[in-house]
């Protein structure tokens, strides 16, 4: 997977267009790509075993980790652990699951991973992390549809992944082909006198206020965004739009089912056939 080459050494977020859409299973297929570089810091945004949890340990996938990889999880969670970890930090407060704690494992194994159910606090850990030089890369899981929370990390790459079937392509297709626009606008981190710099979110109250002859909007980034994707097109073609912060765009980690990738190509539009990384690993049944 030659797209993921440039993400070593960054932060990496895998996204997802809904629950069920793989970013889990993903994950673990990407960490013997990130391992090349070194160990790899692997959070969650939210609870990725809160479902496990309450089911009994079965609903939910793990992530599996190698010996020098870091997790933030839960005590309880590290003691069921297959693999074994050194505490790094035992984070302050403590969630629904119990006590969270920053661990480097020192033996491989299974782990559910628990983020913390304050974003700062994650932010705050992947910072370290980067600081101490205690991993090469950052993977996080993030969750479903939240974009604008992940941006709270800092700089970063993500990843989208979807699992596409007749069912919702139409919904999947308008979702990918806005996200690209969104994360191919221009980025200009210090716009010109005459440029409407927007602090906070672009919603439709926004988007009315501007005015025909604006010389062009500034955006923080594209996930400050709330705008349908028809009206954003309509903003667009009234005044150049552009970004003073980038996310990069990996790719797109698209698995079909009973979809070929002739018409999902021709839904999405045959110009993102580059960024579209298709099934990626065997879709569970």
């Amino acid at each position: 997977m030659a797209w993921f080459e440039g993400a070593a050494g960054t932060v990496t977020a895998i996204t997802g267009l809904e629950k069920g859409s793989g970013k889990t299973t993903f994950l673990n297929h990407v960490l013997p790509l990130a391992r090349r570089s070194g160990p790899v810091a692997v959070f969650s945004i939210g609870v990725d075993g809160a479902q496990k949890a309450r089911n009994g340990g079965a609903s939910s996938p793990e992530i599996r980790v190698e010996a020098g990889d870091l997790v933030m999880t839960t005590e309880g969670f590290a003691r069921s652990s297959g693999a074994r970890f050194e505490i790094l930090e035992a984070l302050p407060g403590r969630g629904s699951l119990g006590h969270l704690l920053l661990g480097r494992a020192q033996r491989g194994g299974a782990v559910t991973l628990v983020g913390s159910e304050h974003l700062s606090q994650l932010a705050e850990v992947v910072a370290q992390v980067r600081r101490e030089g205690w991993a090469a890369s950052v993977l996080v899981d993030g969750a479903v549809n939240r974009l604008t929370q992940v941006a709270a990390l800092g700089d970063l790459d993500f990843v989208f992944t979807a699992r596409i079937d007749q069912g919702n392509l139409a919904k999947a297709a308008d979702r990918i082909r806005h996200l690209a626009q969104l994360a191919a606008l221009p980025v200009d981190p210090a716009p010109p006198a005459g440029i409407l710099r927007l602090e906070g979110p672009l919603g439709p109250a926004q988007a009315d206020e501007l005015s025909e002859g604006a010389m062009g909007l500034s955006l923080e980034d594209f996930t400050k965004v709330f705008l349908e994707p028809a009206a954003f097109s309509r903003l667009r073609q009234r005044v150049p739009v552009s970004v003073r912060r980038e996310f990069r765009l990996l790719c797109f980690a698209v698995t079909l089912r009973n979809v070929g990738r002739p018409e999902f190509l021709q839904a999405v539009g045959e110009s993102l056939g580059p960024s579209i990384l298709f099934n990626p690993y065997e879709a569970a049944s």
